[in-house]
């Protein structure tokens, strides 16, 4: 996990905000601003070193890895550190000029299934609500390494955590829904909130509400006349199969039903969505 240590940029904007006018705090000495100014740029500093120190090990092959010592759950520690750091949509971005986009993008393929989820949901924090990170994931064809763990993962939470990952990349992303779509996605969808897929059980109910919510996502976007058709069939094919959601699932079915239906779902007609249930 990251150091813990004081958060400069935090603190910076406290004290900023509290002298700007509207208060009664006194203002900030020039020496203190000096001072907050130099210590956020040595946490910068600190921050991108460590994240290119992440990088080169990365790049190192596993085999290798392993033969000095580095176990599975290091890298995931280590994962864990790096998901902190590109929190920030500066340090996002930075990922990718310090050569540290491929080689994560690469961890998707890892041998563990507990890295390839991990790496996934740090590709999910890089690309949220971050149109250069988007682009950038798919210019190193990061949406069809995350779309084949989806479909064909042995693990369902891979699958859960690469479905998350896809719906942060192509939200707002005229070009990954294209390509999502071209991707034969929405068949992919279907397939995982069918009830009648072997792979994909009714106790898989993880995978079904990230399948939803993935849904919910492209529901935010504007579509084209064929996605927004293929949204509805999915919609409606689900429906059918109501007596195997749980209940958070049927309020993400109906909330879907009222942007594309403009009326009730049938689930309320029916009494599979009960007015006293959790909004």
């Amino acid at each position: 996990m990251a150091r813990e240590g004081p958060n400069w940029e935090g603190l910076l904007k406290w004290s900023l905000a509290h002298s700007d006018g509207t208060n009664s705090s006194p203002n900030l000495s020039e020496e203190d601003r000096k001072w907050f100014m130099e210590a956020m740029q040595a946490q910068t500093v600190d921050i991108v070193k460590r994240m290119k120190e992440i990088t080169l090990v990365m790049k190192i092959p596993e085999q290798v890895l392993e033969s000095q010592g580095v176990t599975p759950q290091d890298i995931e520690d280590m994962l864990d550190e790096l998901q902190e750091h590109v929190e920030s949509i500066d340090m996002a971005n930075d990922l990718h000029s310090i050569g540290g986009l491929v080689p994560l993008i690469d961890y998707l393929k890892n041998s563990h299934a507990n890295i390839r989820a991990k790496a996934a949901e740090v590709i999910s924090t890089i690309v949220q609500n971050n149109p250069r990170s988007q682009h950038l994931v798919m210019e190193v064809n990061g949406l069809e390494l995350l779309l084949s763990n989806f479909t064909s993962d042995t693990d369902v939470t891979v699958r859960t955590k690469s479905l998350g990952a896809i719906s942060s990349l192509i939200r707002h992303n005229k070009p990954g829904i294209t390509a999502f779509r071209l991707a034969n996605g929405y068949a992919t969808l279907r397939d995982a909130l069918s009830s009648e897929n072997v792979r994909f059980q009714s106790e898989d109910a993880d995978l079904r509400e990230a399948a939803l919510k993935g849904l919910c996502q492209l529901a935010q976007n504007r579509l084209t006349g064929e996605d927004e058709e293929k949204l509805k069939q999915i919609l409606q094919e689900r429906v059918k199969g109501i007596s195997q959601l749980s209940g958070e699932e049927r309020q993400l079915v109906d909330s879907l039903w009222s942007i594309y239906n403009h009326g009730p779902c049938p689930l309320r007609e029916t009494g599979f969505l009960s007015g006293s249930m959790r909004m």
